[in-house]
């Protein structure tokens, strides 16, 4: 498999953007090897670096923040609810900064992909996730047969620690499947590929117990099939994906029940609200969906300020293994599990304004590749950046993924799909409508 980057005057940026996405989905085997868990503050040295590139290309990235200037207003507007709460409730200058750390990454990275990546770019991402794809599944079947591994402890690429595995690979496999799907859907063409890696995905979801991928899966495959303009030629893709699907999903979901019993009512519609809202472990944390509001009325015994503002940036943070990271509030309350869930995390730290705000810079990308994907039917990247805004709700709530660094794999495709933004408002402002991105 041929992968070309076309790097232009800014080769140094875009290779720290593809070492980035390279080493996140390889830094948790090295890990799990016995290597020191710091290995990914490497990260930061790149994002410092990239950073350094936006100020140096500080033409680009003002044309970015100025396209763009909605998502960045609520990022702004984020992060002073949170200092000014701090100042309120008390400021731990270290905690403050560590927590400014691990929101503001992912804007810089974010940032960096749409100022510097273009197409090209866009198609040789695809084929290096396609081919760590492989790699991961291989480590998957090693990881079940041989090392006699399964649940939580089930990461291919990602390792095996619990905790980290599983909730990695779910992010890694709804990027994974949205690319192979969306390419076919396109083209046309490449449909063993796509059958090869929906047998990988749901081999691996079953025995990582990623129940909540078939969600996932289902909903990205919907959302897909209701944006994609319709043809005759597609029409009978549809169907031909949902009769795979199907027989999929009769073929996979037995082998999970058989596997994990206690998954045996899950897809059933009441037991599925049931289980998400009720306390994750069953030990009196929090649920996934009422987490939010469980907060606001037992921790912050609904004290407006608290429950509007929350206590601050920086002091609801934690750190597994570093003591200077973990704040007080963690030791007090971390039988609750908050930190398992961004949404809840975000409510400790910025109250119901932070949550809001924070959903808002998906919406805002959601909104902003919409209004590209409407002018270009044919724009791959902005359909499925839209997609992708859609499913960083869902993983809002389901999960801690997007303050992990695989987030840095999910900002990237967010930020590649509106990379066509301006040639979108050339187009819009002519006639001519027939430049297209595959």
């Amino acid at each position: 498999m041929d992968i070309a980057v076309k790097t232009g005057k800014t080769y140094l940026p875009k290779y720290l953007v593809y070492f980035q996405l390279i080493y996140i989905c390889f830094v948790q085997l090295l890990i799990g090897a016995g290597l020191p868990g710091s290995l990914t503050l490497l990260c930061d040295g790149v994002n410092v670096l990239l950073f350094i590139c936006l100020i140096w290309y500080s033409g680009r990235t003002i044309s970015v923040l100025s396209r763009f200037k909605a998502y960045y207003i609520i990022v702004a507007l984020f992060f002073m609810t949170g200092i000014i709460s701090a100042v309120f409730n008390g400021i731990n200058i270290v905690l403050l900064l560590w927590s400014v750390r691990n929101f503001g990454r992912f804007v810089v990275f974010f940032t960096a992909v749409i100022t510097f990546f273009d197409m090209g770019d866009f198609k040789a991402m695809r084929k290096i996730v396609y081919v760590i794809g492989h790699i991961s599944f291989v480590l998957c079947v090693f990881q079940f047969v041989v090392l006699k591994l399964k649940g939580d402890y089930i990461g291919g690429v990602f390792g095996t620690n619990r905790g980290v595995a599983n909730t990695w690979l779910n992010t890694f496999l709804v990027v994974l499947y949205l690319l192979a799907l969306t390419e076919w859907m396109y083209k046309g063409k490449g449909f063993a590929r796509l059958l090869i890696f929906i047998a990988e995905v749901l081999f691996v979801a079953v025995v990582g117990e990623l129940k909540f991928f078939f969600v996932e899966l289902i909903l990205i495959t919907i959302i897909c099939i209701i944006l994609i303009k319709p043809t005759l030629k597609l029409v009978k893709m549809e169907l031909a994906i949902i009769a795979i699907g199907i027989a999929a999903f009769a073929i996979s979901i037995p082998i999970l029940y058989k596997m994990f019993p206690f998954f045996a009512d899950f897809f059933q519609a009441k037991n599925f609200f049931k289980i998400a809202s009720e306390s994750y472990t069953g030990q009196g944390d929090l649920g996934r969906t009422t987490a939010v509001f469980e907060i606001a009325e037992k921790i912050f015994f609904k004290d407006p300020f608290k429950v509007l503002f929350g206590i601050g940036l920086g002091n609801g943070e934690y750190s597994e293994g570093q003591r200077i990271f973990q704040s007080a509030f963690y030791l007090k309350y971390k039988d609750t599990n908050y930190n398992w869930f961004t949404d809840a995390f975000v409510m400790v730290e910025t109250g119901f304004t932070g949550v809001i705000l924070f959903a808002s810079g998906f919406i805002a990308t959601g909104i902003r590749s919409f209004r590209i994907y409407y002018h270009e039917r044919r724009n791959n990247m902005a359909l499925i950046t839209l997609v992708l805004s859609f499913t960083a709700l869902m993983l809002y709530i389901y999960n801690i993924s997007l303050n992990c660094e695989i987030a840095y794999l999910l900002y990237a495709l967010l930020g590649m799909g509106l990379t066509g933004t301006e040639r979108s408002v050339r187009i819009t402002n002519k006639t001519d409508s027939k430049v297209a991105y595959e």
